[in-house]
């Protein structure tokens, strides 16, 4: 299993951290948005994290993409809510 650096905060992974036990279709999902990268990619190397382009990332996602990182990271939200709410649900760090 490949490990990956987010480059923005995930769920419970902070921008820089070790991303790990992310299914293929997963991590496929997330290196095409840009939100993480390999991390044999860039060992030795520093990390663009791109500090404060957090909700920037999440504001191109579609609304059925948030949804799906909300629930695989168990996040709880309501069907109702608007993008921006969906949003506003992911942990600030």
């Amino acid at each position: 299993m490949s490990k990956y650096i987010a480059k923005q905060s995930i769920g419970r992974f902070k921008t820089g951290e070790v991303v790990e036990g992310l299914t293929e279709d997963r991590a496929e999902f997330l290196l095409g948005k840009g939100a993480i990268v390999e991390a044999e990619a860039v060992e030795g190397e520093d990390i663009d994290t791109g500090e404060g382009g957090e909700i920037v990332e999440l504001e191109k996602l579609t609304k059925a993409e948030l949804t799906a990182l909300l629930d695989e990271e168990k996040i709880e939200y309501n069907d109702s809510d608007t993008k921006a709410e969906l949003i506003a649900r992911f942990p600030k760090e």
